[in-house]
């Protein structure tokens, strides 16, 4: 996919640009690793460990809560309302998805 568009937000993966309500975005290097890592597979929930892999790498250091700041910031930056995410959505006890439809 070269891009996410669902009205609200638009996601161009070959331009790296994002833009909430026509605003755009910006996002460090590596929450935008994990968007465009969970929006790649809308149906699949990711483990902490999972994400990490997959969006960084094996040579990642850190811890996977690591993981947790990042998509709080994502969410503060792409979600209307952080507390209550349609994009970036918790599965609790497992991990995180793309809700965005």
């Amino acid at each position: 996919k070269g891009s996410f568009n669902n009205g609200d937000l638009t996601i161009d993966f070959e331009g790296h640009i994002i833009t909430k309500q026509s605003q755009e975005v910006k996002l460090t290097p590596n929450e935008y690793k994990i968007l465009t890592t969970i929006i790649k597979y809308p149906n699949k929930v990711f483990t902490r460990d999972e994400l990490i892999a997959s969006a960084f790498g094996n040579d990642f250091e850190g811890f996977d809560r690591t993981i947790d700041s990042h998509i709080k910031n994502l969410r503060q930056k792409i979600e209307s309302d952080p507390r209550n995410p349609i994009y970036v959505k918790t599965i609790h006890g497992v991990g995180y998805k793309f809700g965005g439809e």
